[in-house]
């Protein structure tokens, strides 16, 4: 294996001529892969994630939701300014760069935010850290068969011979920290890490540009990092639970006319599922279905007891459960973030 430091946005990792490799096959044989996807670490639980990992299908029952997320680094996104220091390191001018950029849209989802100011102007919280990149290549071989013989157009003999390989890894790790100007009292901090492998042989595939690969990595630090520093709006899809169990059927037949109504109707359909909740207490999927409806019209303690009831009584969702619970309170920290900067 070969490892080796990268500095600055314009170096390439160096490939291997796979034909010097045919003479040194390692052992172990491994499947040769065009791109593996990139690795991030765990991103905050904003909506945005969630539906990526639970997609909802186009014909599902929903109900639209939108809010305020609070940032991750909450004590620091409410700082009158921030700004962007030094960030050390190989890569630390293309990090500093590229979460400049994206701190500069801020408010354009109509969301208060910190001011960001350059770091020549002392801000309330300043951005500091390191970063850097490694690329390392290690050599494999595969096996591939090739005909030797044809019958009545039909192989009959094949022979099996080795190609030379090449696995390449890139990693960008980022520490960054968020200091205090007046005191240098450490508001947030947090490691950014980042990798992805690739693979290719002297008869398949092709080497990928390492600068591109880094910096493909390095936006995607940025934009975790302006989650950390500023709430953010978002707009998404959560499915109903349709699950009539337990109903009587006059009941169940409320249930599933408000389960319809949400494709057309969502307030009608909250007054149905609070409708049922009258007439059937504590029934799992209509307490989890008004906690939406608390969600969705910002009641948030609402939303909060809700979803803890429904718990209770709905334990086969407790997946939906523990997310709905997740999305309230922080959607509450966002809401109270929000009137904290109006009023500075």
């Amino acid at each position: 294996m070969r490892c080796a430091t990268v500095g600055g946005s314009g170096q390439q990792g160096r490939g291997r001529d796979a034909a010097t490799d045919a003479a040194s096959p390692v052992e172990a044989e491994r499947p040769a892969q065009a791109r593996d996807r990139i690795r991030p670490p765990v991103l905050p639980m904003t909506a945005a994630v969630l539906a990526a990992l639970f997609p909802i299908s186009a014909d599902a029952e929903v109900l639209r939701v939108e809010g305020i997320f609070a940032a991750t680094a909450r004590e620091a996104s409410l700082l009158p300014t921030l700004g962007v220091g030094a960030i050390g390191g190989p890569e630390g001018g293309r990090l500093a760069d590229a979460i400049a950029q994206r701190l500069a849209t801020l408010g354009r989802d109509g969301v208060r935010h910190a001011q960001i100011v350059p770091a020549s102007l002392r801000p309330d919280g300043l951005l500091v850290g390191d970063a850097g990149a490694t690329v390392s290549h290690e050599d494999y071989s595969e096996t591939r068969e090739r005909c030797t013989e044809k019958k009545d157009g039909k192989c009959v003999s094949r022979t099996r011979y080795r190609v030379a390989c090449t696995r390449r890894t890139i990693a960008v790790r980022a520490d960054l920290r968020v200091l205090r100007w007046n005191d240098r009292r450490m508001l947030f901090a947090s490691p950014k890490t980042r990798d992805d492998s690739s693979s290719w042989c002297e008869d398949s595939g092709v080497e990928t540009s390492v600068d591109g690969e880094i910096q493909s990595m390095v936006d995607s630090i940025a934009q975790e990092v302006r989650l950390d520093l500023a709430p953010h709006r978002e707009s998404y899809k959560v499915r109903v639970l349709e699950s009539r169990d337990g109903l009587p059927p006059e009941a169940a037949a409320v249930f599933k006319q408000a389960v319809r109504q949400t494709k057309h109707d969502p307030a009608a359909a909250c007054r149905g599922f609070a409708q049922v909740d009258t007439m059937v207490p504590d029934h799992g999927p209509t307490m989890f279905n008004l906690a939406l409806c608390a969600e969705a019209a910002g009641l948030y303690p609402e939303a909060r007891d809700r979803y803890g009831r429904a718990r209770l009584f709905a334990p086969k969702a407790g997946g939906e459960v523990t997310r709905g619970l997740a999305r309230v309170g922080a959607l509450a920290a966002g809401d109270e973030d929000v009137r904290h900067m109006a009023a500075l």
